[in-house]
């Protein structure tokens, strides 16, 4: 019976120590188009000279000691780097008419909110991620490291935030 106990306890403590400190992934796009809001005018999106804005979060266990390696997005690898910011995130619905209306991106936690910023991307020789098993699957996968673990934000789907208008 005392093996079985140490066994059981053992089992348990590494189960617990191989837990993620990531808690959720979230995962934006915002399209600016120019011209003013709702105006289609024959443009098309290949035309559209400005790029998407993404909104990356990841909500990590209160006080846990994280950094980010990169990230894999549709397909394509970036650096990133990240900062932690307060709870919950919310910001204008619509950027090109303030009308006080506010999309809640990250809602009121305890836990810690790091906002992740894509940078160049990471092969400039076109390598890209879609050989990844988990890039698959998913549209975001931001790569992390925590003492000596690796772990993944992932977000299946990147939601599409109200588009912008160029100003």
């Amino acid at each position: 019976m005392k093996h079985t106990s140490v066994f059981l306890l053992l089992v348990l403590t590494t189960s617990l120590m191989a837990q993620s400190p990531v808690k959720e992934t979230l995962a934006y796009s915002r399209k600016t188009i120019p011209g003013t809001p709702g105006n289609n005018s024959g443009t098309q999106s290949s035309q559209n000279p400005f790029p998407v804005s993404y909104f990356i979060y990841v909500v990590v266990k209160k006080g846990v000691v994280i950094s980010v390696t990169g990230v894999c997005l549709k397909g394509k690898r970036y650096d990133a780097t990240w900062k932690k910011v307060d709870s919950p995130v919310l910001i204008e619905q619509d950027v090109g008419v303030p009308t006080g209306e506010k999309d809640t991106l990250v809602k009121e936690t305890s836990d810690d909110v790091y906002q992740v910023e894509l940078e160049k991307p990471k092969h400039p020789d076109g390598k890209d991620c879609t050989g990844d098993k988990l890039a698959q699957r998913h549209e975001l996968v931001v790569c992390l490291k925590s003492g000596g673990a690796t772990w993944y934000g992932l977000a299946t789907k990147i939601v599409p935030l109200h588009p912008a208008a160029a100003m």
